[in-house]
C-alpha cells in the first residue's frame, strides 16, 4: 500500500500521520465501520488520530473509523502516564456514551500487562458497567499496539469524600449558572459529531431582529438551523422553529424560574428548557411562549440524563408566524402508531447486532409487553419490550400523557412492529435501547412449526412441565399436543419432584390420538435412612403460631445480590391469619432472567426504600 498522503491528496495537514503507510484497509458494510492498519517510524499524535478519523467520517459519510498503528523497532513512543489526558480526550470523542471524562484526573500505574487506574472520585462501577475498561483497553492497543488489562477503581480518602458532600450542592447552582453562559458562547466552528447533518447557515437579518424577542436578544453571528429529527446530543449550538404543544413553569430548588415546553417542526418534537431569574418571570416568558403561533429558538443541544432523551436548552427564544404544519392526528387505518410519518428510512438491524454506537437504526419484531408511566411535564415514559427472533430489547418512548393509552392499546394489539430511533445506553438501567421517534404496525414475524420428519419415530423419556420450578414454562397440554402433531406414540413427564402435572395430562388421553400413552414419572430426591429430618428440636408443637417468610432478590448470591420484595404470612391452626409484603429497592439494575421469574421490574421498587 501506499502513504496517506497518497491515498488522500484532498487531505491537509501539517501533522507526520500523512507519511504514514496504509498496510490494510476493511470496510464493515454491516455497521458501515472503517478499519485502517497504518505503519510509522515517527511517533503520531494522538489528537491527530482524532482529526484524520473525522476527515474520513466526513469525506466518506461512514458511521466510525478504528485505525490501528503499527511502530517501526526502533520508535520512540510516549509513555501511557505521559498521554492519559489525551487518551481521555480521544475517547471521549469517539464514546461519549462511556463517560471516560470522570477517568482524567485519576492516578495511573503501569506495571507489566496492566494498567491501574485509581480514580479521585466516586464511579468506578458506574465505568465497569458502561465497559468503559474495555473500551479504554481497545483504544490502547489500536494506538499502542500492546494489550493491557484495565483494572478501575476508587482511591479516595475520608477527607475528599467530606469536602465532596459539602461541596455538591455549591456544584448544582454552579453548573446551571455554567450552562446559561455557555449558551452565549458557544464556538461556531466546534463540530464533533459523527454522522453528517443536514445545515444551512443563515446570518440574522434586519426583520428578524424586529420580531418580538421572548427571551434573550439579538445576534449578529451564523447559526444552524437543523430540523428535530436529525438533532443529536453532540449538535452544540442549534436553531429550530416549530409550534409549541405543551409549556409550564417551575421554581428550581435555587430560586430560579425554569420554563419546560415541547416544540414539533413537522419532523419530530422534542423538549426545550430555559431558565428566567426567578419563578415570576418564569411564568410572564412561560404565557407568551403559549400565546405564540410558532417559535424560533436558539440553544444547546444536550442529552438530558432525566428524560434520558436529547433536549434543546434555549436562551433565544422569538415569537414568528411562519407556516408550521399542524401536529397530525390519528387516522383510523393508519399503521402509524406513534411519530409523523410512516416512512422509516433508517436501516433495519438485528437486536443481536445492536451496539451503542450504532445511531440511528431500526428493527422489526413483536411486542413482548408495554409499561406506561407518567412523568412531569404532562408526559407519559412508554418501555416496549419487543422481540426480533434474535434477542429482546427494552425501546422507549416519550408520548403525550392523552395519547398514552391509545398508543398503548395500539401496541399491544399489533402483530408486530417497525421501530426506528436512536441506540444509546439507558441512563436509568444502564443497558442499551432505543429511544424511539416513530412506530408503524408490521406483519410481525413470520414463525415456522418444526416438524419430525423421522419415519420412526421416538418416545421422549425425560420432559419438564411448567410445574418443575425454575427448569420448565410449557405446559402438559402444550407437550402432548405437539407430541401428538409430531406422529409420537408415547411421552414421559418426569417433574422435579411433584406429580401436579399428571391429572392435566390425563386428560388429554385419547384426544385426535388414541394410541398416545403418557408415561407418569418422577425426578424424586431420596435421602438416607440415617439422615435427620428434624434439627435443635426443644419440643415444640408443630400446630403452633408461626410466619413464613419468603424474600425475592436480584440473584442468588447472599454475599453480593439484593433483596427486592418481601413477603410474610402468619400461620395459625393451619390457617392464614395475617399477611405482611412490600417491595424494596435493591439500588442496581434488576436482571432481565430474574425479573421473567420474579416479575418484578426497577420501576416497580424504584420508589421502595
Amino acid at each position: 500500500m501506499a502513504e496517506i498522503n497518497k491515498i488522500f491528496p484532498d487531505y491537509k495537514t501539517k501533522s507526520n500521520i500523512i507519511d504514514a503507510e496504509v498496510i490494510e484497509v476493511n470496510l464493515i458494510k454491516k455497521t458501515n465501520i472503517l478499519q485502517l492498519c497504518i505503519k510509522s517510524d515517527e511517533y503520531i499524535e494522538i489528537k491527530e488520530l482524532w482529526y484524520f478519523e473525522k476527515y474520513l467520517r466526513e469525506r466518506f459519510k461512514i458511521q466510525d473509523v478504528e485505525i490501528q498503528i503499527q511502530y517501526t523497532k526502533n520508535t520512540c513512543i510516549k509513555p501511557i502516564q505521559e498521554e492519559w489526558i489525551n487518551l481521555v480526550s480521544y475517547m471521549a470523542h469517539k464514546y461519549p456514551l462511556a463517560k471516560p471524562m470522570l477517568l482524567l484526573k485519576s492516578k495511573i500505574d503501569v506495571k507489566d500487562k496492566q494498567i491501574d487506574v485509581k480514580m479521585q472520585i466516586k464511579g468506578a462501577e458506574f465505568l465497569k458497567l458502561k465497559k468503559s475498561d474495555k473500551i479504554l483497553q481497545k483504544i490502547i492497543k489500536n494506538i499502542f499496539g500492546k494489550d493491557y488489562h484495565i483494572e478501575i477503581t476508587e482511591e479516595i480518602n475520608l477527607k475528599d469524600v467530606q469536602k465532596y458532600e459539602e461541596h455538591i450542592k455549591q456544584l448544582e447552582e454552579q453548573e446551571l449558572q455554567k450552562t446559561i453562559t455557555q449558551l452565549e458562547d458557544i464556538s461556531e466552528t466546534q463540530d464533533t459529531n459523527y454522522q453528517m447533518q443536514e445545515i444551512e447557515e443563515f446570518d440574522v437579518t434586519e426583520t428578524e431582529q424586529m420580531q418580538e424577542y421572548i427571551m434573550g436578544k439579538p445576534s449578529r453571528g451564523k447559526e444552524k438551523k437543523i430540523r428535530i429529527k436529525d438533532i443529536t446530543a453532540n449538535d452544540g449550538k442549534v436553531t429550530l422553529e416549530g409550534r409549541i404543544l405543551t409549556c409550564e413553569a417551575r421554581e428550581t430548588k435555587s430560586g430560579k424560574g425554569m420554563i419546560t415546553y415541547e416544540i414539533y417542526d413537522g419532523t419530530g418534537t422534542i423538549t426545550c428548557k430555559s431558565f428566567a431569574k426567578d419563578i415570576q418571570e418564569g411564568n410572564e416568558i412561560a404565557q407568551k411562549i403559549k400565546q405564540a403561533k410558532t417559535i424560533k429558538l436558539t440553544g444547546k443541544a444536550n442529552l438530558d440524563t432525566y428524560l434520558g432523551d436529547v433536549s434543546i436548552i434555549a436562551n433565544t427564544i422569538i415569537e414568528t408566524d411562519s407556516d408550521v404544519p399542524e401536529l397530525p392526528t390519528e387516522e383510523e387505518n393508519t399503521p402509524l402508531i406513534y411519530g409523523n410519518s410512516t416512512n422509516i428510512k433508517e436501516p433495519i438491524i438485528k437486536i443481536v447486532d445492536l451496539g451503542v454506537d450504532d445511531g440511528k437504526v431500526s428493527i422489526k419484531g413483536e411486542v413482548i409487553a408495554v409499561e406506561a408511566k407518567d412523568i412531569k411535564g404532562g408526559r407519559t415514559i412508554l418501555s416496549i419490550d419487543v422481540y426480533d427472533g434474535t434477542s429482546t430489547m427494552t425501546c422507549k418512548a416519550f408520548v403525550q400523557k392523552d395519547q398514552s393509552n391509545k398508543i398503548v392499546k395500539r401496541l399491544q394489539q399489533a402483530k408486530g412492529i417497525h421501530l426506528s430511533g436512536t441506540a444509546q445506553m439507558d441512563t436509568f438501567s444502564n443497558e442499551l435501547t432505543i429511544m424511539a421517534n416513530t412506530i408503524i404496525e408490521s406483519e410481525g414475524l413470520k414463525k415456522e412449526i418444526r416438524q419430525d420428519n423421522s419415519e420412526i419415530k421416538r418416545v421422549e423419556l425425560h420432559m419438564h412441565t411448567q410445574m418443575s420450578q425454575m427448569d420448565a414454562i410449557t405446559s402438559a397440554t402444550d407437550l402432548i399436543k405437539r407430541a401428538m402433531q409430531w406422529g409420537m406414540k408415547s411421552i414421559a413427564i418426569t417433574d422435579h419432584g411433584v406429580v401436579q402435572a399428571f391429572p392435566e395430562a390425563h386428560k388429554l388421553l385419547g384426544i385426535d390420538n388414541p394410541d398416545m400413552k403418557v408415561i407418569y414419572g418422577v425426578e424424586a430426591y431420596l435421602a438416607p435412612d440415617n439422615t435427620k429430618s428434624v434439627y435443635n428440636p426443644k419440643g415444640q408443637a408443630l400446630d403452633t403460631t408461626y410466619c413464613v417468610l419468603d424474600l425475592e432478590t436480584t440473584g442468588f448470591s447472599a454475599v453480593n445480590d439484593k433483596i427486592t420484595e418481601i413477603g410474610v404470612m402468619k400461620y395459625k391452626a393451619g390457617e392464614v391469619i395475617e399477611e405482611f409484603s412490600c417491595f424494596v429497592n435493591p439500588e442496581r439494575h434488576i436482571p432481565e432472567r430474574v425479573t421473567e421469574v420474579t416479575h418484578i421490574t426497577d420501576d416497580m421498587v424504584m420508589d421502595s426504600e
